[in-house]
């Protein structure tokens, strides 16, 4: 579990560097730790010494399920190596990995079950302002690695004296400068991110009453949230003036985390994506029906809800010509050739009336909205 280093005399949360020592591996200077909130050295000791830093728990409760994970990860990737470009390919892809559900656990909808607890908040401040403080390292350590090993043959496979080698040590001295301006911008955004941390941990020690009292609640809606357990009238929170209710960008975040980019596949996630699209169909055909007043007041928003046919249209023929135009699948596992091939034969027809449609939602959305179908205004 991550350890944060915090003067023991006014509780702030320190470094073991100043801010203008950030990019460098040098530790020098007159005290041994600094403060985040104003780049001051730690508070004194008796005797005129500088107080020592004491280290504190997070306070994220453990993940008894990736703890083998953790271990092994931790295995893996150790200070002693191995360092090779296969060890750091797994290292990028995983810090990617890592990097995008947290964007996704810090959305509108996921951020109420990841961080309920100012608490929580403070410590992911915390990951961000040292993650920070290692990329602005990072950035240096690269910069210094391919100016001083692009002038070197075995490098470059180039003679640095011919014209080639030449422009790939200009080439070089650029990314240096531009490394050294990101390396910069990084330790300055870690300072922010180290201010922002000190009244994170403010809002959380103020809070701490409260939050302690919400523990059992916050289990529960983590189990409820995992479908460990399913809600009872006593896991509900009671409705009170400040129920949390979904808004339009929490549903949006729940369908894109669960049908996003990085979403599994499987006959069930098609039979749910199937009855989520008939919902929703089905409400568009009301809109078009009986609700067209209020749902379509004016010809704009008729015309983005041709554009949003148009490419919901275009999407499905895409993905019925792969399957029409791929080699025959398990799809059709169960038919003999004769229906197999009709069935592929309908669907190619589908294909066709889908990209009619397509193109008369298309002049419908720029007739709506004003536009000549080159897009120039009336």
């Amino acid at each position: 579990m991550p350890q944060l280093p915090i003067c023991p005399v006014c509780a702030e949360p320190v470094a073991d560097q100043p801010v203008q020592g950030w990019t460098s591996a040098y530790r020098g200077g007159e005290a041994p730790w600094w403060h985040l909130i104003d780049n001051t050295p730690i508070c004194p000791a008796g005797g005129g010494t500088y107080s020592q830093a004491v280290f504190v728990e997070d306070g994220l409760p453990a993940d008894t399920q990736s703890h083998t994970w953790l271990f092994a990860m931790s295995e893996l990737f150790t200070i002693v190596g191995p360092y090779d470009p296969a060890r750091l390919g797994s290292a990028l892809t995983a810090a990617e990995h890592l990097t995008r559900w947290l964007f996704t656990a810090t959305g509108p909808f996921s951020a109420f079950l990841a961080m309920p607890t100012p608490t929580d908040v403070a410590a992911l401040i915390g990951h961000l302002h040292r993650t920070m403080r290692l990329l602005a390292r990072v950035h240096v350590q690269t910069d210094s690695y391919i100016v001083e090993q692009v002038r070197q043959p075995h490098f470059t496979g180039l003679d640095p004296a011919s014209r080639a080698g030449g422009e790939v040590i200009d080439a070089a001295d650029d990314a240096h400068v531009f490394l050294k301006y990101a390396a910069d911008g990084t330790a300055q955004s870690a300072q922010v991110a180290g201010i922002a941390l000190s009244h994170a941990r403010k809002v959380a020690a103020l809070t701490a009453a409260t939050s302690a009292g919400r523990t059992d609640e916050r289990e529960s809606a983590r189990d409820i949230a995992s479908g460990a357990t399913e809600p009872t009238g006593q896991d509900l929170p009671q409705q009170t003036s400040d129920t949390v209710e979904l808004s339009d960008a929490h549903v949006d975040e729940l369908i894109a985390s669960a049908f996003g980019d990085e979403a599994g596949f499987g006959s069930e996630m098609t039979e749910r994506a199937t009855r989520m699209l008939a919902t929703l169909i089905t409400y568009l055909s009301n809109c078009l029906g009986p609700a067209r007043a209020a749902a379509i007041p004016t010809s704009q928003e008729l015309a983005d809800l041709a554009t949003s046919l148009t490419y919901v249209t275009h999407t499905l023929v895409s993905g019925l010509r792969h399957l029409t135009e791929s080699p025959r699948g398990s799809e059709t596992d169960g038919l003999d050739k004769t229906d197999a091939a009709a069935t592929r034969a309908s669907l190619k027809d589908a294909v066709e009336g889908l990209r009619f449609a397509a193109n008369h939602f298309a002049a419908a959305s720029y007739t709506a909205a004003g536009l000549d179908p080159e897009g120039n205004q009336r």
